[in-house]
């Protein structure tokens, strides 16, 4: 034999020899009968594509074997076909995952090709999917000419929804929701999610109507844009401060500055459209956020301010950079004539006040175009008379036991001691405790920072126990929970009671329940009862007395009392005070 034939006749040696080894493989990987009519198709349709070895298997040829497979057989038996072409590569992937190099190989990562769900190398995500027949939303086009940025964050996206979606109807819907996403930004050539603007959102939603009949299917579908936005803006290396919605987990602020009861979890620039105004808006909260220490509600309402005035003066063009005086007092005289308190006004003057003093130092105005002091109003302090008449309350008392045990003992908490709602939701396991024969309580001041010790009534603290023995709770967690184990949301609280007691038909259920309501109501019991001013401010937990006296009804209360006790006087009842008034003239 020629010596330059050796070379070749190795290689077609080595050739076959590959070949023999995927026959073997793909037969005991197949899962069939020896000689099974499916298997030897298969493999008919692999030497065809002159597939040498089960590491070429993909999705691609997947649909060039389902072309092949089509006109050869029965409809009805396609899925055995194509279900037994996708365990060959899933056993493949299974076995070769054991070696660290074969980890790298099957790993699923982003790739510049059409991957396939079924194919991924966690298999407990590849059981879960399994017996799903329709496999449209299973398919990711990752070769399609567009931004290779969003096309990275829509793989991270897929990565969250597979991970974090176990009940196969939710993930569905985020599937199915992430694909049609994933067109529309195609379709619209949009090259970064994170950036993306209202308009554009609005234009999904219309999308999602030419493509999807059912309004309660769209509505669900939508719900991807903010999982979408807030996946990638959790999961970049660096911050991205120039998204147009920042997720405020991202920042690690601290418990201190948060209202676990009420927490904010996003703040959207989005509503500013003139470029540089958001920009420069992004660099005060930037500011606000990680530098200052000002509570995260306070930073919040700020920002709202701030943004309301950029969004005003965006949609005429203007920067904000350039804004003069007269701007300026045209805006707050504007917002002076609405319907705002004095105290609301003055705080929204201090924010832009603020925020013109931040562009003064950075450099971007040579100075702040008005002076705050001019437009602040006098605030006349009032009183508020909210406390809750005692048959209101009985009545709630009275049906208790329909109400959720958690509503009851919530409830219990503001009739019993007037906490803030706040304070209630935020409880903790160690919080109730005996000192010398006396019941005490432990409360964190979410408003004031900072923890206060309250005395309560024994059976109070009798319930909470029995409460925390059935709910064991450890020191630092929450008593009250949510779903992800966090603090009970305030507004969730207001709203189911709001709910039962229209539904109990507390007043004939024309009862509107308010929990701060219950906090006058207390601190008006105790006023009643001779406790000084100085105690009840104490207990409530206030600064100045001046905020005290806002939240006890005593004047007309004092007054009823004072003349119910007038009038029970020999001489003075209603009848002789109309007979001296005649007799005087």
């Amino acid at each position: 034999m020629p010596a330059f034939l050796q070379p070749f006749i190795e290689a077609e040696g080595e050739r076959n020899r590959r070949i023999e080894q995927l026959r073997k493989e793909v037969r005991e990987y197949a899962e069939e009968e020896a000689g099974s009519s499916i298997t030897e198709q298969i493999l008919l349709f692999l030497a065809d594509e002159m597939v040498e070895h089960i590491s070429e298997i993909d999705y691609e040829l997947r649909m060039k074997f389902e072309l092949y497979i089509t006109p050869l057989i029965k409809q009805n038996y396609f899925y055995r076909y194509t279900g037994t072409f996708d365990r060959i590569r899933q056993a493949y992937i299974r076995e070769r995952i054991k070696t660290p190099a074969g980890q790298r190989e099957c790993e699923w990562k982003y790739k510049n090709e059409i991957l396939f769900v079924p194919y991924h190398s966690d298999q407990t995500i590849v059981k879960s999917v399994e017996t799903v027949r329709c496999r449209s939303n299973m398919v990711w086009n990752f070769k399609a000419k567009t931004s290779e940025k969003m096309k990275r964050q829509i793989f991270t996206v897929l990565e969250y929804v597979l991970e974090n979606y176990e009940v196969s109807r939710q993930r569905e819907y985020k599937l199915t929701g992430l694909q049609l996403f994933y067109e529309f930004c195609i379709q619209k050539q949009i090259t970064d999610i994170q950036v993306l603007e209202l308009e554009q959102e609005s234009l999904f939603q219309s999308y999602l109507e030419q493509n999807i009949e059912k309004e309660q299917r769209r509505k669900r579908l939508r719900t991807i844009v903010e999982i979408a936005r807030k996946v990638n803006f959790m999961q970049t290396d660096e911050i991205r401060w120039d998204a147009a919605v920042w997720y405020l987990d991202r920042f690690h602020i601290a418990k201190e500055r948060r209202n676990q009861s009420d927490n904010i979890e996003r703040i959207s620039f989005q509503e500013v459209l003139h470029p540089k105004n958001r920009w420069l808006l992004q660099e005060y909260m930037k500011y606000e956020i990680g530098i200052g220490e000002l509570a995260l509600s306070t930073v919040y309402e700020r920002f709202r301010t701030i943004r309301n005035f950029l969004q005003e003066i965006s949609e005429q063009q203007i920067d904000v950079a350039k804004c003069d005086a007269s701007l300026i007092d045209t805006y707050l005289k504007k917002i002076q004539n609405g319907a705002m308190g004095a105290k609301t006004f003055n705080t929204n003057v201090t924010a832009i006040q603020f925020f013109m003093k931040f562009l003064e130092v950075k450099g971007y105005i040579k100075k702040v175009p008005f002076y705050a002091s001019y437009y602040w109003e006098k605030q006349i302090p009032v009183h508020h008379n909210r406390s809750v008449e005692e048959d209101v309350y009985m009545e709630i008392i009275q049906n208790l036991s329909q109400f959720p045990e958690h509503l009851r003992m919530m409830f219990l908490h503001l009739w019993c001691v007037g906490l803030r709602i706040s304070e209630v939701c935020t409880l903790k396991g160690d919080a109730y405790y005996t000192q010398n024969g006396d019941c005490w309580m432990k409360v964190y001041q979410v408003k004031m920072k900072n923890y206060k010790r309250v005395p309560i009534p024994v059976t109070l603290y009798r319930l909470m126990q029995v409460y925390l023995k059935k709910h064991p709770t450890e020191n630092e967690a929450y008593i009250f929970q949510n779903r992800k184990g966090g603090a009970f949301s305030k507004s969730t609280f207001m709203e189911q009671m709001k709910k039962y007691c229209i539904q109990i038909g507390i007043q004939n259920g024309e009862y509107i329940f308010k929990s701060h309501d219950y906090r006058h109501t207390v601190a008006t019991n105790f006023y009643e009862h001779g406790v000084s001013i100085q105690s009840i401010r104490d207990y409530l937990g206030h600064t100045f007395e001046e905020m005290t006296m806002q939240y006890i009804d005593y004047m007309p209360r004092k007054i009823a009392k004072q003349n119910e006790a007038y009038f029970e006087e020999r001489g003075n009842s209603l009848l002789a005070c109309m007979q001296k008034g005649e007799q005087n003239e």
